[in-house]
């Protein structure tokens, strides 16, 4: 009777699993229609490969396929992969000896899932070769643009993998490759922006756009708290870059309460010149707080930027909705 139970609740559990990775790669490659292609790589990117046959699937997907859609559809399932699969690592690892980038750069994306300490240093092989183009754009063949980003994805691995440890050769890189100094303002934002201003002063383009790429990166909250005088300072002053302060400007807002957001529009009233006093606009609106509406409307009836104007109403509309939204700007219209 157990032995019925037991084998009941298994044929139970078999019909409520969903698919397998493998089984939503064969029904992406054999659907017809685009709407069941779509639907299947949408489930397959919530899907964790739990086998070696799961694995192989999905590495016959990514290499097979260059579109951008399926192959972020591959990294997304590659990053459910469960700790605990330690049957996955020779595969990713065999994956990182192959001589082909795309083969590598699936390597590495699984062998950092699994933190693979066999994997690791073949991972830090791939990072520490010299980058052929400074940005991937400017390499022509598909093979050298895989060979690029498998190398950018190796040391944004190390990054995380290592910590400050990996900060040397990724600052290094940057010199090669402005583009990686992304992962120095990702993952090292209060060590690299003290280096920012001194990078755009430099008569070296490169060194110049490695200080935006860093600018540009998305970081942490808690990295945003800890620096925020220190950008403040630099949002004030005008001889800094005007695209590093505005970079900055747009963090400072997002990372803003809604008190600091009023302390972004009395600093907005008080500069001196436009293109600060629009450095300052674009800081308190990042904020996205209640506190600002009232200098969005100033933006979107009386900017002489048609620009800032519909930007402007674009974020009201956003915020509080088409029905105040026109309220208030009909009020400001009143004498």
């Amino acid at each position: 009777m157990i032995t019925t139970l037991i084998l009941i609740a298994s044929f139970a559990s078999a019909q409520t699993a969903g698919p397998t990775a493998a089984m939503l790669k064969e029904r992406y490659m054999s659907s017809l229609e685009d709407a069941e292609k779509t639907k299947a790589l949408e489930v397959l990117a919530k899907t964790a490969p739990a086998s070696g046959q799961d694995v192989a699937a999905l590495f016959d997907l990514f290499s097979r396929d260059q579109n951008a859609v399926v192959r972020q559809a591959v990294m997304d399932s590659l990053a459910l992969i469960s700790r605990g699969s330690p049957q996955l690592e020779p595969l990713f690892v065999s994956y990182l000896k192959q001589p082909e980038p795309e083969a590598q750069l699936f390597g590495v994306n699984g062998a950092f899932r699994l933190r693979s300490r066999e994997a690791l240093p073949l991972v830090r092989d791939i990072a520490k070769r010299r980058f052929a183009a400074a940005h991937v754009n400017d390499t022509a063949v598909l093979t050298e643009r895989n060979a690029w980003w498998a190398q950018y994805e190796a040391l944004s691995v190390l990054a995380q993998w290592e910590g400050e440890k990996a900060l040397p050769l990724i600052g290094k890189k940057a010199d090669e490759s402005p583009e990686v100094a992304r992962l120095l303002g990702r993952f090292f934002w209060r060590q690299t922006l003290p280096e920012m201003r001194k990078w755009t002063e430099s008569k070296d383009p490169k060194i110049q756009r490695k200080a935006i790429a860093a600018a540009r990166a998305s970081i942490e909250p808690a990295d945003a708290r800890a620096t925020r005088d220190a950008m403040m300072a630099l949002i004030r002053d005008p001889k800094v870059d005007e695209e590093l302060r505005h970079q900055l400007a747009l963090k400072v807002g997002v990372s803003s309460d809604d008190a600091e957001a009023e302390t972004l529009v009395e600093e907005h009233d008080k500069a001196a010149d436009t293109p600060t006093r629009l450095l300052w606009a674009a800081a308190a609106f990042a904020s996205r707080s209640r506190k600002v509406v009232p200098l969005l409307v100033r933006y979107a009836k009386q900017s002489s930027d048609e620009q800032w104007r519909a930007s402007s109403k674009i974020q009201l509309l956003d915020m509080l909705g088409e029905a105040q939204t026109k309220t208030l700007l009909e009020d400001a219209k009143k004498p």
